[in-house]
């Protein structure tokens, strides 16, 4: 059916695949060093996929980290939720944080002043 459920009520709850891809960083973002998170959430499907059209944003530092999580949303992966052996739809609510790796190569020696 198309009743929804939330991971309490679940007897096994969605999980990531290894598999699934992640957001990619916003360049306009990168390049302004501008970090910063998002709170999505959406429908995982009985097939472990995201039901695209149940995406919203709760919340975000800025819309550009939202679009990256929505763009990326049909190719995560996900194990489907499960209950009394039977595969189920869940809500899932995931935190993103974008945050910019430091380059240890281009680092230069700190000054221990």
């Amino acid at each position: 059916g198309a009743f929804v459920y939330t991971a309490e009520e679940l007897d096994v709850p969605v999980e990531r695949s290894e598999e699934s891809a992640g957001p990619v960083y916003p360049e306009a973002l990168r390049t302004q060093n501008l970090e910063g998170e998002v709170i999505a959430e959406w429908v995982v499907d009985t097939t472990g996929g995201a039901d695209t059209a149940s995406f919203r944003v709760l919340s975000t530092t800025h819309p550009l980290f939202g679009v990256a999580v929505r763009d990326v949303l049909p190719r995560m992966r996900f194990r489907p939720a499960s209950l009394g052996g039977h595969r189920v739809r869940q809500l899932v609510r995931q935190q993103f944080r974008f945050q910019i790796e430091p380059r240890t190569v281009a680092a230069a020696p700190r000054d221990t002043a």
